[in-house]
């Protein structure tokens, strides 16, 4: 018995980094996911913002506050309470990808916003209910994964209504 000591202890501790590997892989995840999401979210929620005040169309304005309430209230403070549950900081900053888009829309010429709006909200929500579903069927358990679950229908909404108003 005392001589099997030593190999349980050999063996813990060569399955330890193990561990300490699949820890780090599923934080890498979350922190992907939450940086991936919130800079999708403050897209949508930004252009919104800029649509509010080119838009031409009713229905843009409409959308667009609908849109800045719900990123602002429901959607938007959830995410920051599911990211900071998983002991992560949330992240407020547009991805490069995205401030190029946020700066294409806000140049957009007057009479092609209405269009280049609805575009940019379609491909933006279609990506973040990719993004979701993908978490939900493959991302660690934990409350990011709860969130993603709960939101993908309030978003879907939100699609096929922007999808309505987009010409092709």
């Amino acid at each position: 018995m005392l001589r099997s000591i030593p190999t349980i202890t050999m063996l813990a501790l060569l399955l330890l980094p193990l561990g300490l590997t699949q820890a780090h892989a599923q934080l890498d995840e979350k922190r992907f996911f939450a940086d991936r999401l919130t800079s999708l979210s403050n897209f949508v929620l930004k252009s919104a913002e800029v649509a509010a005040v080119r838009g031409e169309e009713q229905s843009v304005k409409s959308f667009a506050e609908t849109v800045t309430n719900e990123m602002r209230q429901g959607f938007g403070v959830e995410l920051v309470e599911a990211i900071e549950q998983e002991g992560l900081d949330p992240s407020p900053e547009l991805s490069q990808e995205f401030a190029n888009k946020l700066q294409a829309l806000d140049n957009a010429l007057q009479n092609q916003f209405d269009n280049a709006y609805f575009s940019a909200q379609v491909l933006a929500l279609e990506s973040m209910i990719q993004l979701m579903m993908d978490y939900r069927e493959n991302g660690p358990e934990g409350s990011l994964k709860t969130f993603a679950t709960n939101h993908i229908g309030g978003m879907r909404t939100f699609y096929i209504r922007a999808q309505q108003f987009s010409v092709p």
